[in-house]
């Protein structure tokens, strides 16, 4: 249909340049041929005014031709031109509809691209949390290693009269920290846990209360879980209870309760001024016990 329709517009395009080359040229023949057959009954004065009213009716012939052949002519321009418009609104059409085939596809390709890119993402987030959980389980350990190394540091005697539960320590120290996400890869805690803090205050200032080792020989095996439950570090009861005198009992509790605020405030879980605060509850215990 497309190729019909430009043959027929070059056509028509043809007839019309042959129209305009017919309007032109058939009148200029016809007047010079009516002045070659009856030129000599014409005048050309000028300054007669019979030259000037005549000349439309001597001409007729040649002008008729040509407004007949310009009135013909001027029809076949429409009608070309008409074909033209046509046929351009058939090209946008045209294009209107490659475009929404091509509108069409680009949507297809952007769900597409979409599903690829949740599919990478989904892939990716596998591969992020496989590597957070290493990270994880390696600062946990780096953790241990620290806590065990600030441990022997401040110990004075020989053997251990605690555990720590590790795990709840850690959590508590890098509660910002978990299997899928690791924000915080330093060995020291963003926060005080004043709660923990203010348990550990209150504990000890029971203890220091006017107990002595002879009306509270086990003290130390008990009170040391009061204490440090909350951060996950216990005692060794049975081992404290093996200890013979009260007040030697007494002696490892107090070193006990020095390593584990050292650890915690190593760890940035105890500030300064509570440690210090601590230092004070310990040695009214330390008082208490001296004077009996």
């Amino acid at each position: 249909m497309g190729n019909f329709n430009n043959n027929l517009i070059a056509k028509w395009r043809e007839r019309f340049e042959v129209m305009v080359k017919l309007t032109l040229g058939v009148p200029i023949i016809l007047a010079g041929l009516q002045l070659a057959l009856v030129g000599n009954q014409l005048s050309f004065d000028l300054t007669k005014l019979a030259t000037w009213t005549n000349t439309e009716k001597v001409f007729a012939l040649p002008l008729g031709a040509f407004a007949l052949l310009a009135a013909v002519t001027s029809l076949i321009g429409l009608y070309h031109r008409s074909m033209l418009l046509n046929r351009q609104l058939e090209k946008v059409q045209e294009q209107i509809a490659i475009s929404n085939k091509q509108f069409k596809r680009s949507e297809e390709q952007f769900k597409l691209s979409q599903e690829q890119f949740m599919l990478a993402q989904n892939q990716y987030g596998l591969v992020f949390m496989k590597e957070n959980y290493v990270l994880y389980c390696e600062h946990k350990k780096q953790f241990e290693d620290h806590c065990e190394r600030i441990i022997n540091g401040l110990r004075h005697r020989e053997g251990r009269y605690f555990e720590i539960d590790y795990e709840k320590l850690y959590r508590l120290v890098f509660s910002e920290n978990s299997y899928s996400r690791m924000k915080n890869f330093s060995l020291h805690s963003v926060r005080v846990e004043s709660q923990i803090i203010k348990g550990i205050k209150e504990n000890l200032q029971k203890m220091s209360e006017g107990m002595t080792p002879f009306l509270y020989p086990d003290t130390p095996s008990f009170k040391i879980d009061a204490c440090f439950a909350g951060v996950g570090i216990y005692s060794y009861k049975e081992k404290l209870q093996k200890l013979d005198e009260a007040k030697f009992k007494y002696e490892v509790f107090l070193e006990i309760t020095f390593e584990i605020c050292g650890l915690l405030k190593r760890l940035s879980i105890i500030d300064k001024k509570s440690f210090k605060e601590i230092n004070e509850s310990i040695k009214l215990i330390q008082m208490n016990y001296e004077i009996t």
